[in-house]
């Protein structure tokens, strides 16, 4: 009887071990958090200040903003001068637009929409090359994105908040090209 249940036992064990060092193995090349979502061969991303075909003042500073803050919070990477970086993002604004999406009887507006564009480019340094993307076809010389945010007035908004979630949707956007293909 004793030995039946030390079979038992040892069978047991070695199952229980077994299990585990399947289950360390298969996690062994796993990676945890946002290292996994992006290219590993890049630390660090220089975002030059971005240019502005528009008529509104301070819109390439205050996207070049947005971006840095979209890097640092949502990829490994670490935002650094040129002379360092692995990679450069390098973004123009080339338009901007604005139109009523709701007026009341009298034909005044209630809800605006404010619209931008952008050209954006992801270039490797090492490679002089901009880099691949496999939901983006990158091969084209710069990359459009558009978005637009609402403007409603009577709710508080004014140009200026507008555009800042505009401009903080883009960043997003353009953060999340910088993944890697599934």
């Amino acid at each position: 009887m004793q030995t039946r249940q030390s079979k038992t036992i040892f069978v047991v064990l070695a199952l229980g071990l077994l299990w585990c060092c399947a289950g360390f193995t298969g996690c062994a090349a796993y990676n945890l958090g946002n290292q996994c979502l992006f290219p590993q061969d890049i630390q660090t991303v220089s975002v030059s200040i971005c240019g502005n075909e528009t008529w509104r003042r301070g819109y390439g500073e205050r996207l070049t903003e947005a971006l840095i803050r979209e890097i640092e919070s949502r990829t490994p990477y670490k935002v650094v001068p040129e002379c360092r970086a692995d990679t450069i993002l390098q973004v123009n604004i080339v338009g901007e637009n604005k139109s009523v999406t709701f007026q009341n009887d009298w034909a005044d507006p209630r809800e605006i929409s404010l619209g931008m564009t952008v050209e954006a480019k992801w270039i490797d340094r090492r490679t002089q090359g901009v880099r691949q993307s496999q939901h983006i076809d990158m091969q084209q010389e710069a990359l459009k994105i558009s978005s637009s945010a609402a403007l409603v007035t009577e709710m508080g908004q004014s140009n200026v908040t507008s555009s800042q979630t505009l401009m903080q949707t883009i960043a997003r956007h353009i953060v999340g090209m910088m993944e890697n293909p599934w």
